[in-house]
């Protein structure tokens, strides 16, 4: 069972969301808006080949494994956020429907490693906070929900 975890993105946002220019703000329980829980890595449903769970508990080089990471729940479905196993700098942003089923794995360039994931209600738009406090910015209407 996923358990709700805000200190680490209300920590993160205090100091990150300035060193990274963002207003995002971590999504609270509005109807139809993404949800960001963070989950024990070891409840990730099927990986897709060529991927890895790879969260970091520090948006810096060398970084220590998390134990959780930052899992995006909208509608019906929660997307996870992995990196690739050439360890090239891109997410894979995939999302599951309830069963563990794939519904989309898509490619996104510019971060590797996540750490956070902020959600910024105004803008409809989730900021995905990874290794060396790269970042990527993705909008609600390319998650499936």
């Amino acid at each position: 069972m996923a358990k709700t975890v805000v200190l680490k993105s209300m920590l993160a946002a205090a100091g990150l969301a300035a060193a990274l220019g963002a207003t995002a703000a971590q999504a609270q329980a509005v109807p139809n808006t993404p949800q960001i829980q963070f989950v024990p890595s070891a409840e990730v449903p099927s990986i897709p080949p060529g991927l890895q769970t790879a969260c970091i508990n520090a948006p810096v080089d060398g970084a220590p494994t998390s134990k959780t990471c930052p899992v995006v729940y909208y509608g019906s479905t929660r997307t996870w956020i992995f990196s690739y196993g050439d360890n090239r700098t891109s997410f894979a942003v995939v999302t599951f429907d309830s069963t563990g089923k794939v519904l989309r794995n898509v490619e996104v360039r510019g971060a590797r490693y996540i750490f956070d994931v902020f959600s910024d209600d105004q803008g409809q738009k989730l900021t995905l906070v990874g290794q060396s406090k790269n970042s990527v910015v993705i909008n609600w209407s390319d998650l499936p929900h």
